[in-house]
C-alpha cells in the first residue's frame, strides 16, 4: 500500500498499464502482417452463398413447374391445331354455300314464272304470233329475250308451238352466236319447268 501511495509507484503503475494496452492492440496487427496472404480471408471475392442446399420439397416444386410448362406447351399446340381445323371446316362450308347458291341461281334462270298481270298481254301476243307463219315468228323470237319468248310460247296452243320450235332448230346460225337448235332445246326445257301464273297479294 505504501507503493501505491507514493508518487513513483503510481507513475510506474500507469506506465505498465499503458504498455500492456499498447501491446494488446499492436501485437495482433503485427502478427497479421507476418501471416502469408494466401492464409488471409478473401474480402474481394464473391460473397458466400446463404442458401446452397436443396430439399425434396424444392425438387418436387421444380418437377411440378416443368410438368406445368410442358402441359401449357401441349395445350398451345392443341389450340393451334383446333384453329387450323376450324378454319378448314369454315372454308369448306363457304365452298358448299357458294355451290348451293350457284345451283339456286341456275335453277332460277331455268325456271320461268308468269305473273298474273302478264296474262292478258301474253294472250294478245300469243294470238299475234299464232297468226304468223313459223319462219316469221322465229325471226322475231330470235331477237327477243329468251324468258319472254318462253312466256309467249307457253300461252300459245300446242299445235302452233311445235312448228315454231321446229323452224327455230332449222334456222341457219349466225357467226359468233349460239346455235338456234341449242336455243330451241333450252326454250323447250324452260317450257317444261314453267311455273303457273302467280297471283299478287291484294
Amino acid at each position: 500500500m505504501k507503493f501505491l501511495s507514493s508518487g513513483w509507484g503510481l507513475a510506474l503503475l500507469g506506465s505498465a498499464l499503458s504498455l500492456g494496452t499498447t501491446a494488446a492492440l499492436v501485437l495482433p496487427e503485427v502478427a497479421a502482417l507476418r501471416t502469408p496472404a494466401s492464409l488471409l480471408p478473401d474480402k474481394t471475392g464473391v460473397p458466400p452463398r446463404l442458401w446452397s442446399f436443396r430439399t425434396d420439397a424444392i425438387d418436387e416444386l421444380i418437377r411440378e413447374l416443368h410438368t406445368e410448362r410442358e402441359k401449357v406447351a401441349e395445350d398451345g399446340k392443341a389450340a393451334i391445331t383446333m384453329q387450323a381445323r376450324a378454319a378448314s371446316e369454315r372454308a369448306e362450308l363457304e365452298k358448299k354455300r357458294a355451290e348451293i347458291q350457284a345451283l339456286r341461281d341456275e335453277i332460277e334462270q331455268r325456271v320461268v314464272e308468269i305473273q298474273e298481270q302478264e296474262i292478258r298481254n301474253l294472250k294478245t301476243l300469243a294470238q299475234t304470233y299464232s297468226a304468223m307463219n313459223a319462219s316469221a315468228a322465229v325471226a322475231i323470237l330470235r331477237e327477243m329475250d329468251e324468258n319472254s319468248a318462253v312466256k309467249i310460247l307457253a300461252t300459245m296452243k300446242v299445235d302452233r308451238v311445235g312448228p315454231i320450235l321446229g323452224e327455230m332448230a332449222k334456222t341457219p346460225d349466225r357467226a359468233g352466236e349460239e346455235t338456234m337448235a341449242r336455243r330451241a332445246a333450252r326454250i323447250t326445257d324452260k317450257l317444261r319447268l314453267l311455273k303457273p301464273a302467280k297471283k299478287e297479294n291484294t
